[in-house]
């Protein structure tokens, strides 16, 4: 049952690692930063934003920010995520 996703070229030190709960009263708002971060959709249906563009990700997702992009997570009803960064 293990799933690849494919990186590149790209190398990440992870500083943080946090699960998060995220709802419709509870959204991840835009903002952006110097480091790279990976997020990793659990359980749930959410709304990435990336600079400005919506993607609609479920289970098993995996978001690949990088360095100053804007990102925002909001979820219609409830979605659980890891954020790497």
């Amino acid at each position: 049952g293990r799933r690849a996703y494919d990186l590149g070229t790209r190398r990440l030190v992870v500083g943080h690692f946090v699960t998060r709960l995220t709802t419709p009263e509870t959204p991840f708002g835009p903002h952006r930063h110097e480091q790279s971060e990976l997020w990793f959709i659990l359980d749930g249906e959410a709304i990435v934003s990336l600079d400005g563009v919506d993607h609609t990700v479920g289970p098993h997702d995996l978001i690949v920010i990088d360095p100053w992009i804007d990102h925002g997570l909001r979820a219609p009803r409830q979605a659980t995520w890891i954020c790497l960064g």
